[in-house]
């Protein structure tokens, strides 16, 4: 009797411990399970959004020289622009920057669609980017400017440009 109390008491203790390792391990299992379907799912959401903003930069054609003519409230561009860039980053507002190279000859004819000031200036052009820098760095030394009227929150145009007048930076902020 004693040695049936002895063995079956064993073999119960034998099978809670084999019972309790297989909870263990199921346990286990679902965890792994659980933290695999997390990091697939942030995987997933992490190249969504990538994708999302890559198809938001083609769809938005940050080369695409209409944006300068925007900018500048021209109809079309002196064809000699060229090498764009800019940058678009701003959600509430209109903040739109533009780097780009052009004939010297024709940089007057970006002055026809605001009626600008002029100032001089000195720095880094490329910093002139109001919503982030763009373009090549030059030495800029002149900025034309305007707060156009029919932005009717506020707001500012202006062209930054160097001595020779063949690399400018262009922004346009409408609030």
């Amino acid at each position: 009797m004693v040695q049936a109390l002895i063995t079956g008491g064993f073999c119960h203790n034998r099978r809670w411990q084999l019972g309790a390792w297989w909870k263990m391990m199921r346990s286990l299992k679902t965890r792994l399970k659980s933290a695999g379907i997390v990091i697939a799912s942030v995987a997933g959401a992490v190249a969504l959004a990538y994708g999302f903003v890559l198809h938001m930069n083609d769809r938005d054609h940050l080369k695409n020289p209409a944006r300068i003519a925007f900018i500048l409230n021209l109809p079309e561009l002196p064809s000699s622009v060229r090498d764009t860039e800019c940058s678009a980053r701003a959600i509430t507002d209109i903040i739109i920057s533009c780097a780009f190279k052009i004939d010297p000859t024709d940089f007057e004819l970006l002055l026809r669609g605001w009626e600008f000031k002029t100032e001089k200036i000195s720095g880094n052009g490329r910093e002139y980017g109001m919503d982030a820098p763009v373009g090549l760095d030059f030495k800029a030394v002149t900025r034309h400017f305007v707060h156009p009227t029919s932005f009717k929150h506020g707001g500012l145009v202006n062209l930054v440009t160097n001595q020779e007048r063949s690399l400018v930076v262009a922004n346009r902020f409408e609030e």
